[in-house]
Order: C-alpha cells, then sequence, then structure tokens
C-alpha cells in the first residue's frame, strides 16, 4: 500500500501537508519553509528539496522492493539449476530409472533352500543307450517330469551343512556329477566333481565342522559322507531306508527329499537310479580322471544334468 500524507488544512486553492498530527502553537509555530505548496492550477510537483519529502522518504520501501525482486529471482534460478541437475544425473545414469523399476518387477528370489536335481540315466530309461565307438552312450529324457526331484534343506538341523550345500549350488558343482555308489535300502550317494580342477578347488577349502546331530536318519534325509570327525567335504548321500545307527556316529542330516509335486517326483525318483555298479567306482580314481573315466568304465551311472533353487 502506497504511504500517504495526512492534509492538514485547505486554503484557497492550496493544500498544506505534514506527516504527523500537530497542535494549534506548533502549527503558528511552523515556519514557511516546513510547508509544501501545491498549485492545484499548474500541478506543481513537489521537489526532492522539500523537508516533508526528506522527512518521509520512499527509499526505504525502494531498496526493499528491490531486494525482494532479487530473492525471488534467485528462487526461480535455483528451481531450474535442480531442475538441469536432475536431468544431468539422468543423462549420467540412464539405468537409474530403470533399476528401480526393474526392482518393483522383478520376482522375489528363492530363500535358497529347496534345490531341483534333474537326473539322467535312471534305470527306466537307461535302455536308450548306444554304444559309440568305445563308449556306451545313454539319451536321458531331461524333460521328464519323472527324472525330477527336490531337497528341503533344514538351517535348523545343521546350518554349517547347510551353507556348504548351498554353495556347491550356487557354483554349479552338482551339474555331471555322478551318484557313484548305490546301495539298495541303504544309501544313494555322491559329491565327487566329473572335473578334476573343480573337485581340486574345493577340496583346498578344506573340512566343514561337524553339526550337532539334531535330525534323524530317515527314509529320504540328505546328509553329508564323512571319514571321521570334521571330516566334511562336498560328499552327499541319501537316505534310502531309516538309518537310525548313523545318528549315533555322528551324520548330522541338512535336509530331505520332498514328497512328488507337480512336475517332480519324489524318493521314487531317487530309487530309479542305476544301481547295478554297486559300489566298484573308485573314488580316487573319479577325483583323478573325472569324466574320463567314468565314461570308460561306467558308462551307465545315473548323474544330474542340473540342480537349481527353486
Amino acid at each position: 500500500m502506497e504511504m500517504k500524507p495526512i492534509p492538514l488544512c485547505e486554503e484557497e486553492g492550496e493544500l498544506s501537508y505534514r506527516d504527523t498530527p500537530q497542535d494549534d502553537e506548533e502549527r503558528s509555530s511552523s515556519d514557511d519553509d516546513d510547508e509544501i505548496h501545491v498549485e492545484i492550477a499548474g500541478l506543481q510537483q513537489p521537489t526532492l528539496q522539500d523537508p516533508a519529502l526528506k522527512r518521509r522518504s520512499y527509499l526505504p520501501y525502494i531498496l526493499i522492493g528491490v531486494a525482494m525482486i532479487f530473492v525471488l529471482a534467485e528462487v526461480i534460478r535455483g528451481g531450474k539449476d535442480a531442475s538441469f541437475l536432475h536431468n544431468a544425473r539422468t543423462a549420467e545414469d540412464p539405468t537409474s530409472h530403470s533399476s528401480s523399476t526393474t526392482t518393483t518387477t522383478t520376482e522375489e528370489p528363492s530363500d535358497r533352500l529347496t534345490i531341483e536335481f534333474t537326473v539322467a540315466n535312471l534305470r527306466t530309461n537307461s535302455q536308450n543307450c548306444t554304444q559309440v565307438g568305445k563308449m556306451l552312450q545313454c539319451i536321458p529324457q531331461h524333460n521328464n517330469s519323472t527324472n525330477k526331484f527336490r531337497i528341503r534343506l533344514h538351517e535348523d538341523w545343521s546350518p554349517l551343512g547347510v551353507q556348504r550345500f548351498q554353495e556347491l549350488t550356487e557354483s554349479n558343482f552338482w551339474d555331471d556329477a555322478r551318484i557313484f555308489r548305490v546301495v539298495p535300502n541303504f544309501v544313494s550317494q555322491f559329491g565327487i566333481s566329473s572335473y578334476p580342477e573343480i573337485q581340486e578347488q574345493w577340496d583346498a577349502l578344506g573340512n566343514i565342522p561337524d553339526d550337532k546331530v539334531i535330525g534323524s536318519n530317515t527314509l529320504g534325509t540328505v546328509t553329508f559322507a564323512t571319514a571321521g570327525p570334521n571330516t566334511r567335504t562336498t560328499q552327499i548321500f541319501i537316505n534310502t531306508a531309516n538309518n537310525y545307527f548313523l545318528d549315533k556316529q555322528g551324520f548330522s542330516p541338512i535336509g530331505e527329499v520332498l514328497p512328488a509335486g507337480e512336475g517332480y517326483g519324489g524318493i521314487e525318483v531317487v530309487n530309479e537310479m542305476y544301481q547295478k555298479y554297486g559300489e566298484s567306482p573308485d573314488q580316487s580314481n573319479i577325483k583323478r580322471e573325472g569324466l574320463a573315466y567314468l565314461e570308460k568304465k561306467f558308462p551307465l551311472l545315473s548323474y544330474f544334468v542340473t540342480a537349481e533353487f527353486v
């Protein structure tokens, strides 16, 4: 709002102004220099030398107005700069938006406790073999649901054993691994890589300490094989019978074969693993020669095609 002086009086076409009210005594004693005369006819404007303008200067308001304009300009410019910086960051990292979108649309990860195994050379399909040179090659029916079974791990049973099994699965250790020891109504054993260099890497990591035996070695449970206390490495067996006596020997189960479900079988798939070789395959030779030894001497051994978390 524009500030205006307070009118004092109107005499013979002239207006006299003052900033603040004065009593009559002060009015009579005022000097002629303290009045501003305005000629109505000529519309003469006050000059900067007029005392009233000296006492009531508009300069502070002008300065405040200029300052506000300057501040507003800075705010507007700051908003544009922020927008520019945001766009610049987006240009530098074009994946920033897509990454957030991917995060929200990606499926929930597996809990890493259920693993699905696909098995080749089961007894039900081992007849699909042909002689190629000096080797007998068997064609697995990979897409047959009866070639698959699942293992469910139990961390509360054997935390260290579960961790090692998860690590082996993540590294694809089980691919092409033979089930080299099958004793009906006792165990089916595996866990030596068909590739010597891979087995050497895991052996170099050393043994894992024993877990306390919490679960029992009942039909379908999965347990690390050992050669004595604290000697667990990579070898596993599946109990194909109730082997309670193993509990007292320190064999701590880490999981169990799940009952059959949609698209996969249960313990009946394990029972179809080729068993005519019994315990003939030599573990030392498997570690040293790998597939060359296995395919030459024991071509019908069942083996894992894949093992994946589900």
